[in-house]
C-alpha cells in the first residue's frame, strides 16, 4: 500500500499504525438564508477505506493519517494537516499525486450523511476557524481548534463509555 516511498528524512509511512486518531472534515454550510456557522465531522479513519471513497485516493489519505511517522493516538487531523505534512515527500502536492482531497471529504461527508459511516459532528466554529481548516498555512488557528476539539472528544467519548450514556454498546462497538 505504501504510495508515497520515503520522505527526504528518510521515513516512511506504516499504514494503520495509529487507527485510533481522528480525521475532521470540514462540513459545507447550510442552504442560502441559513447562517453560516462552521461545522466540523469528525470520522475514524476506517472511514477513507469504505466501498463509497473514491480510490485509491481514499487509501492515500488513509496511509497518510494513519501511518505518519509522528502521528500519535488521539490526535485529530484535518485535509490541511495532511497537505503541509504530504510536503515531506517527493510527490509534494496532492495535484501531483493525482489525488483530489476535496472529492474524499466530500464523498466521506456523504456516506455520514446516508449514515454509512458515523461520525460526530461538532457546531460552533468561528469564522477564523473554518477558514483554518482549508488553508494550510493557518497552523495556528487550526492547533488551537485542534485543542478545543480534543477536549470535547474525550468528553463525549466519557460519556459513550460510561453505562447510562443512554446507548446500549455491544461487544465489538466503536467509538467512531
Amino acid at each position: 500500500m505504501d504510495q508515497l516511498g520515503s520522505n527526504a528524512l528518510g521515513e516512511v509511512l506504516e499504514p494503520g499504525r495509529v487507527t485510533d486518531c481522528y480525521l475532521g472534515l470540514l462540513l459545507p454550510p447550510g442552504p442560502v438564508g441559513e447562517p453560516e456557522a462552521g461545522t466540523v465531522l469528525v470520522v475514524a479513519p476506517a472511514a477513507l477505506l469504505h466501498p463509497g471513497i473514491p480510490q485509491p485516493d481514499g487509501s492515500l489519505l488513509y496511509e497518510l493519517l494513519t501511518g505518519h511517522p509522528e502521528r500519535q493516538p488521539g490526535e485529530l487531523v484535518f485535509v490541511a494537516d495532511l497537505t503541509c505534512e504530504l510536503r515531506a515527500w517527493p510527490k509534494d502536492t496532492w495535484t501531483k499525486l493525482g489525488v483530489d482531497p476535496e472529492q474524499v471529504a466530500r464523498a466521506v461527508i456523504g456516506c455520514w450523511q446516508d449514515g454509512e459511516v458515523v461520525g460526530l459532528q461538532v457546531d460552533d466554529l468561528s469564522f477564523e476557524e473554518a477558514r483554518a481548516l482549508t488553508r494550510p498555512a493557518m497552523t495556528y488557528v487550526r492547533g488551537q481548534l485542534r485543542g478545543r476539539l480534543t477536549v470535547r472528544l474525550g468528553h463525549t467519548y466519557q460519556r459513550w463509555l460510561h453505562p447510562t450514556g443512554g446507548r446500549r454498546r455491544r461487544p465489538g462497538d466503536r467509538f467512531l
